[in-house]
C-alpha cells in the first residue's frame, strides 16, 4: 500500500438522500479509525445531496457525479471501480456506522487473512432514528456460512470486504439488480470465509416508502432469489439442515414468481411454478417461521 493510500474505502451510493445524508456522513467522520477515504457516488440527485456532501471540507471525501442515472446495481458497480483501499466498507446514505466500526472490522480482517468479508449485528431504526428491531445473525463461522444456503445473513451496510479478492471474483454481479450484495457475498464465500462481529456496529434506517413494493419488483426479487440460492446450494458446502431450508426458500420464491406471472399474460407458466413450488416444499405455505426461530428476530 502506498503511503498516501487509505487502508479502508467507504462506498456510499446516493440518490436524493438529503434527509438523512448528514447523519451518515457524520458517522464516517466520527470514526476512531482515520485512515479511510469515502467514495460518494451521486446518481444524479435532484435534491441538495451534492451540496451537503461538498460542504464537508475533508479531502478524504471523493465526490463523483454519475454521467447518467441508473438503478442502484450499476451505480454500485461504478462506485466500486473507484475504490483504492485494501478493504471496502459499505454504508448506504441513510444508514449510520458505530464510531468503532472501521477500526474493529479492519483489525479483524488484518488478524484473519482467511476471511474475505466480515459483517456485524445491526439495529433497525425508523425515520426518526428510534431503534425498533435488531438483526443478530450467528457469529459462529460455520453456522454463518451455512445461512447462505437459504438467507442473507450480512446486512450490506455492516459489511467490510477485501477489495482485491472482490475484484478477482468479478465484483458486484452485473446480471443482478436487487440482491447484488448477496451475489458478491456468495462469490467471496466460495473463495474464503465470511465472519460476523457479534456487536451492533451499524444502524439500518427503514423508510416507510421502502415497504411498498410493486408487482414487478416482487417478481424481480423472487427471480433473483431462485438464481442466487440455486447458486449457493450448488457451490457451497452446506449442512443437511441448510439444504432443507434452501429447498423451502426456493419453493417460496417460485410460488411468489408464479403468482406474479399469474397476474400477467403468462398464466399457465405461473400456475406451473406455483404448483411446482408447493409440491417441492409444502411447508412453504406456513410462512417464515423457521427463519424467525433461527435468528430470533423478525425479517
Amino acid at each position: 500500500m502506498q503511503p498516501d493510500q487509505p487502508l479502508v474505502s467507504v462506498l456510499m451510493n446516493c440518490y436524493n438522500g438529503e434527509k438523512y445524508l448528514r447523519a451518515a456522513l457524520d458517522s464516517v467522520l466520527a470514526q476512531t479509525y482515520q485512515n479511510w477515504e469515502l467514495v460518494f457516488w451521486d446518481n444524479q440527485s435532484t435534491d441538495d445531496s451534492a451540496a451537503i456532501c461538498k460542504n464537508y471540507a475533508d479531502s478524504r471525501i471523493r465526490y463523483f457525479y454519475a454521467s447518467e442515472h441508473t438503478e442502484l446495481g450499476p451505480a454500485r458497480i461504478q462506485a466500486f471501480q473507484q475504490m483504492r483501499g485494501e478493504f471496502v466498507a459499505v454504508l448506504d446514505a441513510d444508514d449510520i456506522s458505530h464510531p468503532d466500526r472501521l477500526a474493529r472490522q479492519a483489525a479483524f480482517l488484518k488478524q484473519h487473512p482467511d476471511v474475505a468479508l466480515v459483517g456485524s449485528w445491526a439495529q433497525y431504526i425508523d425515520e426518526k432514528g428510534k431503534i425498533f428491531d435488531e438483526f443478530k445473525p450467528p457469529s459462529d463461522q460455520q453456522e454463518l456460512q451455512d445461512c447462505l444456503g437459504w438467507t442473507n445473513p450480512i446486512v450490506h451496510s455492516s459489511a467490510m470486504y477485501r477489495r482485491q479478492l472482490a475484484q478477482e471474483v468479478g465484483g458486484y454481479p452485473e446480471n443482478i439488480v436487487w440482491a447484488q450484495d448477496l451475489g458478491l457475498t456468495l462469490a467471496l464465500a466460495q473463495r474464503a470465509k465470511i465472519a460476523m462481529i457479534a456487536d451492533y456496529l451499524c444502524q439500518i434506517r427503514v423508510l416507510t416508502a421502502s415497504m411498498t413494493r410493486s408487482r414487478k419488483y416482487q417478481a424481480l426479487v423472487a427471480a433473483e432469489t431462485l438464481l442466487l440460492f440455486k447458486r449457493a446450494v450448488d457451490s457451497l458446502p452446506l449442512s443437511a439442515k441448510s439444504r432443507r431450508l434452501n429447498q423451502r426458500t426456493m419453493a417460496i420464491a417460485e410460488i411468489k414468481l408464479g403468482l406474479a406471472s399469474l397476474r400477467s399474460a403468462s398464466c399457465w407458466a405461473g400456475l406451473k411454478m406455483v404448483l411446482h413450488g408447493l409440491l417441492s416444499a409444502p411447508s412453504a405455505l406456513w410462512g417464515n417461521g423457521p427463519a424467525r426461530r433461527f435468528f430470533g428476530a423478525k425479517f
